[in-house]
């Protein structure tokens, strides 16, 4: 019987010869070979989906924070990152998390105590052109939308 070994008394004691094992460690590492490639493009895709939504939700924060305060708040690009200033004071930071995230025309963008700013648009993109990217799209009236592989219209 499979998984059985006959030991020198003519009794049956429960195990796995060597063979069986090595066919198993075999199909385990057939299958991890086959689901490696997917694994790593979901980790990319997963990457540039994550810094979206932070980028948005940074955005999102600052223009509520114009509106509770009723005050002007800055947005500041500085090198990668993007900071949410009132006056001299940071309130919060956007920093890409990994180096094959990109956000394409970042720029300073400023938000009035009525949550009003520029029309403008984000691209979020990953190293290569197998992930979706996205675009923050930013109205003159301060709504915002996150679109997945489109421009804003």
């Amino acid at each position: 019987m499979l998984g059985e070994i006959m030991d020198t008394k003519n009794h049956y004691t429960n195990g796995f010869t060597l063979m069986e094992m090595l066919v198993v460690l075999a199909l385990v590492g057939v299958l991890a070979v086959i689901a490696l490639p997917s694994f790593a493009q979901q980790i990319k895709q997963g990457r540039v989906t994550s810094n979206a939504n932070q980028l948005h939700s940074v955005y999102k924060f600052a223009r509520s924070e114009a509106a509770k305060r009723n005050e002007q708040i800055n947005l500041v690009v500085v090198g990668k990152q993007w900071r949410v200033k009132m006056g001299a004071e940071v309130l919060s930071v956007f920093e890409p998390s990994h180096d094959s995230i990109t956000i394409s025309n970042l720029s300073d963008l400023t938000i009035n105590s009525m949550g009003s700013t520029s029309n403008i648009q984000f691209q979020i993109q990953g190293a290569d052109d197998t992930t979706d990217n996205y675009s923050l799209c930013i109205y003159i009236s301060g709504q915002s939308k996150l679109v997945k592989g489109a421009l804003c219209s």
